[in-house]
């Protein structure tokens, strides 16, 4: 919930490794992919394409994920904010528990854009002309609680409430959590590709799920577009992932080798410098379609060193909100996403126009219940992907293995070829159907 965990990727070219060359429409069903990372991928790096019409339609199982893909839909698209500015508000509201009271003003005011958005299709159409919502009565109900929420009044203590999930979790082992903390990420993550992640900037997600921080930063606000189970009066507090973190979907890999380096196991850039970094070339080429030169100004080596920590304090009363409504987005003209409810996929068995519509089908890994024989075989023309849980922390080889197995019991059925996969490094499980 809240952020993936495998690795952004481009569905292009993910469709062309297993295909001669992309259709002119390329259709793509994303069930579950949670934060848009595949979407802002893919769109980045049409230019490199053939010219093409790409629709995505996505499927998610909670509001709360919707509204924070719209969000960072809204975010990732504003033309008239900087690159640097753009790249570290987005970090921030994707990744981080407390933000920048610049990142929470920016915050309150796209919750309150987006208000009027789920309320009125025509201003949506004109705000983010790329997204259009097939969802139901009561998920835009839903939703519109959720964003009154993010803009509303009531305090919201995201740290006091992650702390008290964390003494739930260790239970016996909280007194000895760092210890922990270092475990899961040396024994297990770094094991399985995570190895960018370094121990500070993990320690300080674990401890208070501030995953991004930079030197200049003063983070006092909470990051409301985290909150899980909101109804008229109450929530359920913070709902998400408090093992992996927002690592894993843009700080892993990067094009610029130089971001990669390590000596001695010790990296000289953090994953959250890899992030940035990889964003930025995201934004940019979204923008522009055209490739990114990154221009090393002052960055700093932190990979190896060890910051001061000083006692994170958030401010959870309402914020003195300035008003400053988020700009009209970017027009992409051979985009288009929409958002679906979890029930459509049930009516996709039976609707002739689904037949064989989706190039691409894609499941992820917290979501297989909907993954069955009928409905795949019924609606994906050539591509089944299926997250792999590589990067979850509980799981060994064998947990990984019977994942697998389990994925392939599951469509069995179907005239498909399995791509090579490896249960201890890829990210995916491909299956292509049939033949071109």
């Amino acid at each position: 919930m809240f952020w993936g965990l495998t690795p952004a990727v481009d569905l292009c070219q993910m469709y062309l490794d297993c295909s001669a060359q992309l259709p002119a429409e390329l259709n793509i069903l994303l069930v579950g992919a949670t934060d848009c990372r595949h979407v802002l991928q893919t769109v980045a790096r049409l230019y490199r394409h053939q010219p093409l019409q790409l629709n995505f339609h996505l499927v998610e199982g909670c509001m709360e994920t919707v509204a924070r893909q719209l969000l960072i839909l809204l975010t990732a698209l504003q033309p008239q904010l900087g690159l640097d500015q753009k790249t570290r508000l987005l970090m921030e509201l994707y990744g981080n528990t407390v933000l920048r009271p610049f990142s929470a003003n920016y915050l309150v005011n796209a919750a309150r854009d987006l208000l009027e958005m789920v309320a009125d299709c025509d201003y949506l159409r004109r705000k983010i002309p790329v997204v259009s919502l097939g969802l139901k009565y009561r998920d835009r109900d839903y939703l519109e609680n959720l964003l009154k929420f993010w803009a509303g009044p009531q305090e919201f203590n995201v740290l006091e409430m992650w702390d008290r999930r964390l003494r739930n979790c260790l239970a016996t082992r909280y007194d000895s959590k760092v210890g922990v903390f270092d475990w899961d990420l040396h024994m297990r993550l770094r094991r399985v590709g995570a190895g960018q992640v370094c121990d500070q900037e993990y320690r300080s997600f674990r401890l208070h799920g501030l995953a991004f921080s930079w030197l200049e930063s003063a983070m006092s606000r909470p990051n409301r577009s985290l909150v899980g189970g909101v109804m008229s009066n109450a929530h359920f507090g913070y709902l998400g992932d408090m093992e992996t973190g927002p690592f894993i979907g843009y700080g892993l890999e990067c094009e610029d080798a130089a971001f990669l380096k390590s000596t001695n196991g010790q990296n000289a850039f953090r994953s959250t410098d890899v992030t940035e970094r990889n964003l930025k070339q995201i934004l940019f080429e979204i923008e522009h379609q055209e490739p990114y030169r990154h221009i090393n100004t002052d960055e700093r080596q932190l990979g190896g060193t060890r910051l001061r920590q000083d006692t994170l304090i958030v401010d959870p009363r309402a914020l003195e909100v300035t008003p400053n409504a988020p700009q009209p987005c970017l027009a992409l003209p051979n985009v288009s996403v929409r958002f679906l409810p979890t029930s459509s996929l049930a009516r996709m068995r039976h609707q002739d126009q689904y037949k064989q519509f989706f190039d691409l089908v894609y499941f992820a890994q917290n979501h297989l219940d909907h993954l069955d024989e009928e409905l795949v075989g019924r609606v994906a023309k050539r591509l089944i992907v299926v997250e792999h849980q590589l990067f979850v922390v509980k799981h060994r080889k064998a947990q990984l293995e019977e994942y697998a197995q389990t994925i392939r019991t599951k469509i069995a059925g179907l005239d498909a070829q399995e791509l090579p996969f490896d249960v201890e490094k890829d990210s995916y499980m491909r299956f292509v159907l049939g033949s071109e």
